[in-house]
């Protein structure tokens, strides 16, 4: 009887069994003091190596703003064209806005952070690979469709648009002229063809660029794992 109870003060008689509960108590704050010490280090070691890939972020972020403004530059030149697939879809202006937006408020939730701002960050990126990818598919599949209304253009027949008058024999000038007009309207061919394949590679690299921080994020859920799997094997060759 002696050894389960206690004298306290005024002599009343306490129970001391509850000690044992103190004691587990105790010894499982210690224990949840060294997983948050763990946790702590653990948290540590990878700052030093994300400075990389923070800059790689960085870098990602301020080539989708220029890109995006380069886009939406060469699709206006596209609008002195008669008529061209990639014009009439606007592929060139929302790909370039999108990539504008996803660049600019990247740069804004570095600076400011909050969760509103991370959601709509995650949701531009999302937008501008998904409008990177359609451009590249729209850009590819109409690549050489372009129509020049060649005959209107280059027309030096005095009598216009009137069928039914009688045939021309154009004279030497007007033959040269007329080559002349063909001339410029294949050197306006080419520079078509040639700001299509800028566009094209604007938009190929701005699908690279959306895919940045997709890789990044892969690259770090993969690397904690790695490294559990190689501390479970030491751990295994030390026992």
């Amino acid at each position: 009887m002696s050894t389960g109870m206690g004298m306290v003060d005024g002599g009343v008689v306490a129970p001391g069994g509850p000690q044992p509960t103190c004691i587990d108590v105790h010894i499982h704050q210690e224990s949840a003091l060294g997983k948050l010490l763990l946790s702590g280090c653990s948290l540590l070691r990878p700052s030093s190596q994300t400075l990389g890939s923070r800059r790689l972020l960085v870098a990602s972020w301020a080539v989708q703003i220029v890109l995006g403004v380069l886009s939406g530059v060469l699709g206006g030149f596209l609008h002195f064209f008669y008529y061209s697939p990639v014009w009439n879809s606007g592929a060139a202006i929302w790909t370039g806005v999108v990539a504008v937006l996803a660049g600019t408020i990247a740069f804004i939730y570095e600076k400011r952070g909050g969760f509103y701002l991370a959601q709509l960050r995650t949701l531009l990126a999302l937008a501008a690979f998904s409008t990177a990818t359609a451009a590249v598919v729209i850009g590819a599949c109409n690549f050489y469709e372009y129509h020049f209304e060649s005959e209107d253009i280059c027309d030096i027949s005095p009598s216009g648009s009137w069928p039914t008058s009688a045939p021309h024999t154009p004279s030497p000038e007007e033959v040269r002229r007329l080559h002349l007009c063909l001339s410029y309207l294949n050197m306006l061919k080419a520079l078509f063809i040639s700001i299509r394949a800028m566009l094209l590679g604007v938009w190929v690299l701005l699908l690279l660029a959306s895919l940045a921080p997709l890789c990044l994020y892969c690259w770090r859920r993969l690397r904690p794992k790695e490294k559990r799997d190689q501390k479970k094997l030491l751990g295994g060759n030390e026992i």
